[in-house]
């Protein structure tokens, strides 16, 4: 999923979205995310293998979330700020599947610092912030 988030962050970057950065064609990019795509389902059997219903149930949000940014990616959608709620909502399904996937796999202590989109530093020179 973080490769494809990738490659649609930056064709996401060529289109112009806020926060993306790196940009990269739609042509390589579609190309990019159907590599992905087939590497991404060969690997998800392997979460369905060990993973239980909780943890599978948020990996599917995941890529759900991701798809979504694909769509602006694609140039399927096309405002702002959905293009910025959509790629937070991939860091909020990304941490929550970290949460249960590291409690199905008896990982102690808290998960990873959350991946929040996007970063404090990046929206420093937004309109409106106050400086």
């Amino acid at each position: 999923m973080k490769q494809q988030l990738s490659v649609a962050q930056r064709m996401g970057a060529a289109r112009g979205f806020p926060h993306a950065v790196d940009p990269l064609d739609s042509e390589q990019g579609m190309t990019q995310l159907a590599e992905n795509e087939v590497r991404r389902a060969a690997e998800w059997e392997s979460v369905l293998l060990i993973g239980d219903a909780e943890t599978i149930g948020a990996a599917r949000k995941w890529h759900e979330a991701v798809w979504n940014v694909e769509l602006y990616a694609r140039g399927l959608k096309d405002d702002p700020a959905g293009w910025t709620r959509a790629v937070q909502q991939v860091s909020r399904a990304r941490d929550a599947f970290y949460t249960l996937a590291r409690r199905d796999l008896d990982i102690s202590g808290p998960p990873p610092p959350s991946g929040n989109w996007p970063r404090a530093w990046q929206q420093e020179d937004e309109p409106g912030d106050g400086t």
